[in-house]
């Protein structure tokens, strides 16, 4: 989540002003963002959900 928002050049001032999410206990990993959270920070970044674990490296599924 750090990385997303250093990217944007948003400070987390800004993305709790815009979000009323408290992100810095999600970027520190005190708490896990809901679903809810995850779709307030997608709409603010303009990605979709999809986009935002894309960086995430699962293992390949087995077939």
């Amino acid at each position: 989540m750090q990385q997303l928002r250093n990217e944007r050049g948003y400070s987390q001032e800004y993305v709790i002003e815009n979000t009323h999410l408290d992100i810095s206990r999600y970027e520190t990993g005190d708490s896990i963002p809901t679903l809810r959270s995850l779709l307030k920070l997608c709409k603010l970044y303009e990605i979709t959900v999809s986009e935002f674990f894309a960086p995430l490296d699962y293992p390949p599924k087995e077939k």
